[in-house]
């Protein structure tokens, strides 16, 4: 799939560290945006002009193999785009939480980082379904000189096995303000748009790990 080189990318880069709380069916004010495949809702902030975004689909991997995709932080530069760093702050904490630091460097928007606090609610081997969220902890590191703090990013992911538990259910919501001189109706569109793009890149990398561990099972 091609990754537009817009605004959008910033979603798609900021996705893969989303990490979720529960999304329950009966929260109120979303409205659908698109349907197919993936289908996108979203719904007003108080006070801001951005958007929040519920999306969800089936993808072609296993909770299995997507927990892993979505925690191993290291691994986000090998397979999201624009991404120039990502890493564990210091060691887990006492909850087993953890802090994240990334730094983007996006076509015309440029440089953004951000500190994210991020928690594993569910794991597969708690029952067969992943569940995570962070929550963004813009003070826990110094600014950069010259590269613009996000402040705003929550959210969170939901991965349920479907049928064998070859595929799964995925629900992706968060909120994100890439700040700086990107205004909210570009910040939303590039939200909604960078989502499939997001789901793809993470099934793909579900699907690369799904390939090595079948291959390490093999050779015992």
């Amino acid at each position: 799939m091609k990754i537009n080189r817009s605004p959008s990318a910033l979603c798609l880069v900021l996705a893969a560290l989303s990490v979720g709380g529960s999304v329950r069916a009966e929260e109120g004010g979303w409205e659908t945006v698109l349907t197919g495949p993936i289908t996108i809702k979203n719904r007003a902030i108080p006070n801001s002009p951005i958007k929040e975004v519920w999306a969800e689909g089936d993808l072609e991997a296993a909770v299995q193999d997507l927990q892993p995709a979505l925690l191993n932080i290291e691994r986000f530069r090998y397979f999201m785009p624009y991404l120039k760093d990502s890493r564990q702050i210091g060691e887990l904490e006492p909850d087993g939480s953890r802090y994240v630091y990334t730094l983007i460097d996006l076509p015309v928007v440029g440089k953004r980082d951000y500190v994210v606090h991020v928690w594993v609610l569910k794991s597969v081997t708690d029952g067969g379904t992943f569940e995570n969220k962070w929550s963004a902890e813009p003070e826990r590191l110094p600014l950069r000189s010259g590269i613009p703090r996000i402040v705003k990013n929550d959210g969170g992911w939901v991965v349920t096995p479907i049928g064998d538990g070859s595929k799964s259910h995925v629900v992706y919501k968060f909120a994100v303000d890439p700040g700086g001189w990107i205004p909210g109706f570009a910040a939303n569109m590039g939200n909604e748009k960078g989502v499939a793009e997001t789901f793809k890149v993470v099934e793909k990398e579900a699907q690369r790990l799904r390939d090595e561990r079948k291959a390490g099972a093999g050779k015992k």
